[in-house]
């Protein structure tokens, strides 16, 4: 199954993603609930190319819910309900998106490869719900052993896996000091070269029963889309009146040559120990000085400084996370009000009451 799509003049009404080199990814677990399915599909309009869900909502004949901008694309499997679906964006970008159901067939996981002109080789992504096996003859019993782990990849192909996991490791949660369900994981994604998307310890799980807080829904990429994955974040406003966020990110498909501007670089100068900086700059300033005046030419002076400052400023300072939504006016009051109402907002996501 192949599906085109051509980009429309005016589906770019969000500043946020209004660079027609992005493709926009919406991931969520639905709860088999239709209301929290077109909740998500109702924020997902014109805000996003790609949904993923899992745990959606299916009845017989593998038949869901439908929706006027998107697209649904679903594995083929017999006598089952499958748990994840894939939805397009009608109006999306000009790009071809094709079910790979050679690669896997499953209720519990799908692929998809995403191609278009601006990118060399496909995108392959898959869907996980990370659930234990329904057959209690079946001795492997989670999705990641059952699918995950049979999928061999060649060390060029570039891969996304967006997954509800259901499994815990320090790697993203700093709190968790015992692994669970995560050796097949952990073994998958270092043999592919993938890394996390995630910002790690942030959680994207709030349970109103346990009103307790963890990260179940996770994302990586291969080491080759490392540089094509950016401002991943939990949108806020987006509530389904569900335990799990609303996670969004970005695949940026033409990769732009621009010259950076030092002197507009964002550097985060708060948390930089001045002290080390200055220590280092004492301990190589006199091979600086030797090296400077064996050069004869003045530019060629002038690049060798400038680059022996960048580097230093490069190991004692860490840039400022950019993104879309970046304002110059923010400052560190707004952030600590901006951490106290979203604590507030997780607190009464997991209890829900006028208390909270």
């Amino acid at each position: 199954m192949s599906i085109a799509f051509e980009m429309s003049q005016n589906n770019a009404n969000d500043e946020s993603f209004a660079n027609t080199s992005n493709i926009r990814i919406l991931q969520h677990n639905c709860a088999r609930s239709t209301q929290i399915m077109h909740a998500c599909m109702k924020f997902a309009k014109n805000k996003t190319d790609i949904v993923i869900l899992q745990e959606s909502w299916m009845r017989d004949e593998n038949i869901t819910i439908s929706h006027s901008s998107f697209i649904c694309i679903k594995s083929n499997v017999q006598n089952t309900r499958v748990k994840v679906l894939i939805f397009v964006a009608k109006n999306a970008k000009k790009f071809t998106c094709t079910s790979r159901s050679d690669i896997v067939n499953s209720e519990d996981m799908q692929a998809i490869s995403i191609a278009n002109n601006k990118i060399q080789r496909e995108i392959l992504l898959f869907n996980i719900y990370n659930e234990k096996s329904q057959n209690a003859d079946d001795e492997q019993s989670y999705t990641i052993k059952r699918e995950l782990a049979k999928v061999k990849l060649n060390s060029e192909q570039k891969v996304i896996i967006i997954e509800d996991f259901n499994a815990h490791h320090s790697w993203w949660n700093a709190k968790i000091s015992k692994s669970i369900r995560t050796k097949t994981l952990i073994n998958w994604v270092n043999l592919h070269k993938c890394n996390l998307i995630n910002t790690s310890d942030i959680d994207t799980y709030h349970s109103y029963s346990s009103q307790s807080s963890s990260i179940l829904n996770l994302a990586f990429a291969s080491k080759n889309m490392r540089n094509h994955i950016k401002n991943w974040h939990i949108d806020e406003n987006a509530d389904t009146e569900f335990d799990h966020e609303v996670i969004l990110f970005t695949i940026v498909m033409k990769k732009m040559k621009l010259i950076e501007n030092l002197l507009n670089a964002s550097y985060n100068l708060q948390k930089v120990d001045w002290k080390d900086f200055d220590e280092h700059l004492q301990k190589t300033k006199d091979k600086m000085i030797v090296k400077m005046h064996r050069i004869t030419s003045l530019e060629a002076k002038v690049i060798y400084l400038t680059k022996c400052i960048k580097n230093t400023v490069e190991l004692f300072v860490f840039k400022q996370r950019i993104c879309v939504k970046s304002k110059f006016w923010w400052n560190n009051e707004l952030i600590e009000m901006w951490k106290t109402l979203s604590s507030k907002k997780r607190t009464w996501k997991r209890c829900r009451n006028d208390d909270a």
